[in-house]
């Protein structure tokens, strides 16, 4: 297995683990957020560095030539700037994921939230998928 594969099998883990109580639980899910992640300034940036590491391995790895290769390391640099925001300006990170979160938790329904977990574990399936079989 290459770095390309390897990433791509990660990056779906990630995606299924994080969004999967998405489809089981949807409110309690966004709660635990809430409060597990953007409580407070230290856990937010607690939350930076790990997206931190992750934007590194997406910049500084080789993935080689090809149109997933220049994909991820695109989203990489979007983490990265995500990650630096994070880290230096949290609280206007965190008052505008507390907002998207209330407004997912009061004025969407539970089942648009459930398709939407539904369709991030669907695309979880298919990295994993393209990084065991495709790469």
């Amino acid at each position: 297995m290459d770095s390309l594969s390897i990433m791509c099998i990660v990056l779906g883990t990630l995606t299924i683990v994080s969004r999967g109580p998405l489809i089981f639980a949807p409110s309690a899910t966004l709660r635990s957020y809430d409060r597990l992640i953007i409580s407070t300034n230290a856990r937010f940036r607690a939350f930076g560095v790990v997206i931190a590491t992750l934007a590194m391995a997406l910049l500084f790895l080789s993935f080689g030539e090809g149109s997933l290769a220049g994909f991820l390391h695109a989203v990489g640099w979007v983490v990265a700037a995500m990650a630096l925001l994070m880290l230096v300006v949290p609280n206007v990170w965190r008052r505008f994921l507390s907002a998207m979160f209330d407004y997912l938790e009061n004025s969407v329904d539970d089942a648009i939230v459930r398709i939407l977990g539904l369709l991030a574990v669907v695309v979880g399936a298919v990295l994993i998928y393209v990084g065991v079989y495709v790469v």
